[in-house]
């Protein structure tokens, strides 16, 4: 993860000194929102267990790069996406119940798209790499009354991709609404619990992103 940082910030920096005296701009791209994990109730229920199910939470992002002009500006950004958490309760009828929690986060590289269909209107479209970092726990009250738990994070490069549209308020600010989904591949827990340690291979996960897009090209 660290090389892929690297490589992000001198990849941005390095471009936008190069196009310091080509026909562009400098960007800073902020997104704020709600995620909507990929989770369905189907996949958990159980005759006669009670499940509640949170995919939904407060989420955003942050990109910086540098997009040149033309009939369609294209550039390359970089920077940090931040997913929220999906959470699960379960209750069966033995009294037993369990909580897990799952958290997305990482580190973004890629290129986006921007049209202005008027002075005042665009529409803009990106896609890239996503460095997913999920953090997972995990916790079981027994009907004996002990109770079980673990923590563990799954790293991998799965992809993003995005839409969006808004208003030019300035040649410098422009807003409006986006949609990003995050994709993480499956891969094994690392886990301080021997038992989930590196032999217990978590799905793929898939995030969709709706936000409001803020953006300031210097």
């Amino acid at each position: 993860m660290r090389k892929l940082v690297t490589l992000a910030v001198a990849l941005t920096l390095g471009t936008a000194s190069a196009a310091a005296f080509a026909d562009g701009n400098v960007f800073v791209n902020a997104n704020a929102g709600y995620s909507d994990y990929n989770f369905n109730r189907s996949d958990y229920s159980e005759p006669g267990v009670f499940t509640h199910l949170r995919k939904r939470d407060p989420a955003g992002a942050l990109r910086v790069g540098y997009r040149w002009r033309s009939v369609v500006d294209y550039g390359v950004e970089a920077g940090y996406g931040y997913l929220g958490q999906g959470e699960l309760k379960t209750l069966s009828p033995d009294g037993e119940s369990t909580r897990s929690k799952q958290k997305n986060r990482g580190f973004l590289l890629g290129g986006n798209l921007n049209y202005n269909i008027t002075d005042q209107w665009y529409v803009s479209a990106r896609a890239g790499w996503f460095r997913g970092r999920n953090t997972y726990s995990f916790y079981d009250h027994l009907t004996s009354g002990g109770s079980e738990s673990f923590r563990g994070t799954g790293t991998a490069t799965g992809e993003y991709l995005g839409v969006g549209a808004g208003f030019n308020v300035n040649r410098h600010f422009s807003l409006g609404l986006a949609y990003d989904t995050y994709h993480t591949p499956s891969t094994p827990v690392r886990s301080s619990n021997p038992y989930f340690d590196g032999s217990q291979p978590i799905r793929g996960t898939r995030a969709g992103m709706l936000s409001i897009q803020g953006e300031y090209r210097l």
